[in-house]
């Protein structure tokens, strides 16, 4: 995915995202500085679990489209088969 930057030095998150990391005007970001670039994060604003009736519960602000338990485990499938087969 590829956004530009314009003269204020601004750019404009894509809206498929906005959405998958429930962001909207005012959030934060973490920007982190890496060799070949950055990367740009969300900052969380409290904590995601929290204990209820003996209970863990989840208080996270996304919503539960961001929580794609299936997407998840098969990007980490085939991560892990590039590390260890090369492919």
């Amino acid at each position: 995915m590829n956004v530009m930057i314009d003269k204020m030095g601004r750019m404009v998150v894509p809206k498929p995202l906005r959405d998958h990391f429930a962001l909207e005007a005012g959030s934060e970001m973490e920007i982190t500085v890496e060799a070949d670039g950055f990367r740009l994060r969300p900052i969380s604003t409290g904590p995601v679990l929290e204990e209820k009736d003996g209970l863990l519960i989840c208080t996270s602000e996304l919503p539960s489209s961001a929580w794609d338990l299936g997407r998840f485990i098969d990007e980490q499938r085939n991560l892990r088969s590039k590390e260890v087969g090369g492919l």
